[in-house]
């Protein structure tokens, strides 16, 4: 071990860990996706442990309403970027292991780099489109991926190696449709889930890169935080499933790339609204930021609180809550005085996307042609780096 070890006696006095692990770990590099309620328990826990050099991608601020589950940020914190946030927080908890930051959503254009190299990738996202994606790039990069989710009081943590079995794609084949599946903004979460889960993804993580006990490769773990309970339950490897070799699909803007959500991926999970996924709209259609025109009316429909942490200059801000229940102002009012262009498309964005494609199924159902971005205000955020 090239330095000093002190801080990890209690670990190292461990019957089946000693030195051994522990200079595995210093010599890891871990790459975590987000630095939110399920990354802040990992960072903080992996960069304590010990784990040699810790890259974070995640391209989000902080807000107000992030403080009460993701703990590695503080109030002083707020507006500024997580990976900032989370960097010096880690610093002064250990400043003996090297904190690498990427400002930047993961994509099918910049996942391969991002993770190449890793000893093992930990998913903490908080979207169906990033969870596939980092699946994907894993499997095709040899890599393990720890993986977890919340919904509500419950979660699901997972291993995925496809060198040694089941992947996210043979636990859940089918990816959810847009908006079929609520996200944390509307359908709320609390922290201490968080803390829960982020843990035992750490765990995985630690057992992973030392070689101690048995991780969870070919189980998924279900935990229902109101009666305290967890069932493992065996994931198999679909014979018949294609081994992933590309990431080109993924740039298609096709809902089983674009949709986003904050939940465990069970197709039969009822949104918000209550309205059955078999029920919503085949298809979303999206557009990229970049495909954005001057004579497009862009709405973003985050909350209040959301707006006031950072928008997009000159969007019309509306609140999803306020716009489904009167869709028709969009269409009747008149922009003229004010300036908004509304001879092109309607094009409406959220934090991720999630809710944009509820809203825009809901709006074209009253025959309103809207459109949803992609990829939401994290990829707008993205592109300022």
């Amino acid at each position: 071990m090239g330095m000093d070890v002190s801080r990890y006696t209690r670990q190292i006095r461990l019957r089946g860990f000693g030195p051994d692990a522990q200079d595995r770990l210093l010599s890891s590099r871990a790459v975590v996706i987000g630095a939110g309620g399920l990354g802040a328990p990992v960072l903080t826990y992996l960069s304590a442990a010990g784990v040699g050099r810790l890259d974070i991608i995640d391209p989000d601020i902080v807000e107000l309403s992030n403080l009460h589950r993701q703990f590695i940020h503080s109030e002083d914190a707020v507006g500024s970027r997580k990976v900032d946030s989370a960097a010096e927080r880690l610093r002064g908890l250990n400043s003996a292991i090297e904190i690498v930051t990427h400002p930047v959503l993961l994509t099918a254009d910049n996942a391969e780099e991002l993770l190449a190299g890793a000893d093992i990738v930990v998913d903490g996202s908080d979207n169906f489109a990033t969870r596939y994606l980092a699946n994907d790039a894993c499997e095709i990069l040899g890599i393990p991926l720890v993986w977890g989710t919340i919904l509500g009081f419950d979660g699901q943590i997972a291993v995925f190696d496809a060198h040694r079995g089941a992947t996210l794609r043979d636990l859940y084949p089918v990816v959810p449709e847009p908006g079929s599946v609520p996200d944390c903004a509307t359908a709320g979460v609390i922290g201490a889930l968080c803390g829960s889960i982020g843990s035992a993804m750490a765990m995985e993580t630690i057992k992973v890169l030392t070689g101690i006990g048995t991780p969870l490769l070919n189980a998924v773990s279900i935990h229902s935080s109101l009666d305290g309970s967890w069932e493992t339950i065996p994931v198999g490897r679909d014979p018949k499933r294609a081994p992933v070799t590309s990431l080109a699909a993924h740039r298609e803007d096709t809902p089983a790339t674009d949709a986003t959500a904050t939940a465990t991926q069970g197709a039969a999970v009822p949104t918000a609204s209550g309205d059955d996924p078999a029920r919503v709209a085949a298809s979303v259609p999206v557009i990229a930021w970049d495909d954005i025109d001057d004579g497009d009316l862009l709405v973003d429909i985050r909350e209040d609180a959301e707006v006031a942490a950072g928008a997009v200059a000159g969007a019309l801000h509306i609140p999803m809550e306020e716009l489904l229940g009167d869709p028709r102002r969009l269409t009747d009012r008149d922009d003229g005085a004010s300036g908004i262009p509304v001879q092109g498309r309607i094009a409406l964005y959220c934090r991720s996307g999630v809710r944009s494609a509820r809203a825009v199924t809901a709006l074209r159902s009253e025959g309103i042609e809207a459109v949803s971005v992609s990829g939401g205000y994290l990829a707008y955020l993205s592109r300022a780096v």
